[in-house]
């Protein structure tokens, strides 16, 4: 009876040892398969880790991979929307096994952020910067959605923390100057647009924003300079040419915005 009861140990030892194994080999070929944008292959056998070690205190990862490897797919064709639910739900799996994994986080909001659900993506920020308040991207990122909800002063708010970390961080500045916009400030948004052009020369957004200040406080001529200026850096983006069109129109050149219009139509 000993040696039964012996025998059946070691078998119950080795079992659990040929099923970790077979857990980390089934993971690292589904990394691998995402590697080589094998996404149906990879989320597959993601799927058979999980069934494998179900109890295994590494699954928050392998449920931030699904969720990464189906959100992947889901932007080469978003058109699903059980594919987005499916998305949120493993994200929120994985933190619900690992609450302050700041990339979980990110993962979720992140995707929040680009679903346009700002107030869930402010939530999941707010999360991460509870923990690590000088966190610039998820400053940054929720500064980006408070814009977004039309809440300026608190995007200001972590814009400045964030200009108070790194003074020359250039998603804050710009952040900054577009709230001053927002905000009736349309001097103090020019004069920190002059700034970010001598720093970024090249930045044709940059010309771009500074343009749509000028055609709003009625200098034309100078919102013509500006998006011209865009339109040289970026001779494809069919926004620049739209934007030329309405100044144009403005000035009452309505040939030139027509042509315009076209060539935005044409990009």
């Amino acid at each position: 009876m000993k040696r039964i009861t012996w025998i059946a140990f070691i078998c119950c030892c080795l079992s659990g040892g040929m099923s970790a194994q077979t857990y980390d080999q089934t993971v690292r070929q589904a990394l691998s398969a995402a590697e080589h944008d094998s996404l149906d292959q990879a989320e597959e056998l993601f799927r058979q880790a999980l069934k494998i070690s179900p109890g295994d205190h590494r699954n928050a990862l392998v449920y931030q991979y699904i969720g990464q490897v189906i959100e992947t797919k889901y932007w080469k064709n978003p058109s699903d929307v059980k594919t987005v639910e499916e998305i949120i739900f493993n994200y929120s799996k994985a933190i619900e096994l690992q609450p302050q994994n700041r990339s979980m986080l990110f993962s979720r909001a992140n995707f929040y952020l680009s679903m346009e659900n700002y107030g869930k993506a402010i939530h999941d920020y707010t999360t991460i910067l509870e923990h690590d308040r000088q966190n610039t991207d998820a400053l940054n990122r929720r500064a980006f959605a408070y814009y977004q909800n039309r809440e300026y002063d608190k995007a200001e708010n972590d814009y400045n923390a964030v200009l108070a970390i790194k003074p020359s961080d250039y998603a804050s500045a710009l952040g900054k100057a577009l709230v001053m916009q927002k905000t009736f400030r349309l001097g103090e948004a020019i004069k920190r647009m002059e700034f970010l052009v001598v720093e970024h020369p090249d930045r044709a957004e940059l010309y771009a924003v500074r343009a749509s200040m000028y055609k709003e406080s009625g200098k034309m001529e100078l919102a013509l300079v500006d998006i011209s200026r865009a339109i040289q850096l970026e001779p494809k983006n069919p926004a620049y040419y739209s934007q030329r069109a309405d100044i144009y129109e403005a000035q009452g050149k309505k040939k030139m915005a027509a042509a315009d219009r076209r060539k935005a139509a044409s990009r």
